[in-house]
């Protein structure tokens, strides 16, 4: 599924991760903390070109909650942060 409109894409892939952190409970600020932001920076660009956003979209939307997701790029990352 491609974004409706190409001038919102950057738009909702911030989104994306953005809810995908608070749904498996990890802290913008954690991950800034681990590296003075390198790790964050990286999460962003590797949601940005993540290949899963249609996958990511359906498995949000179903879900108040839950651990990283093996389809999520940045899941490594996240369950680090959550130790």
């Amino acid at each position: 599924m491609t974004d409706p409109r190409p001038d919102l894409a950057d738009f909702h892939r911030q989104v994306l991760m953005e809810d995908m952190m608070e749904t498996v409970g990890v802290e913008q600020f954690d991950i800034v903390d681990l590296d003075g932001g390198q790790s964050y920076i990286l999460a962003r660009a590797t949601c940005h070109a993540c290949s899963c956003k249609s996958v990511c979209r359906q498995w949000l939307a179903g879900n108040a909650e839950g651990g990283p997701q093996a389809f999520c790029p940045n899941a490594d990352l996240f369950q680090v942060v959550k130790g």
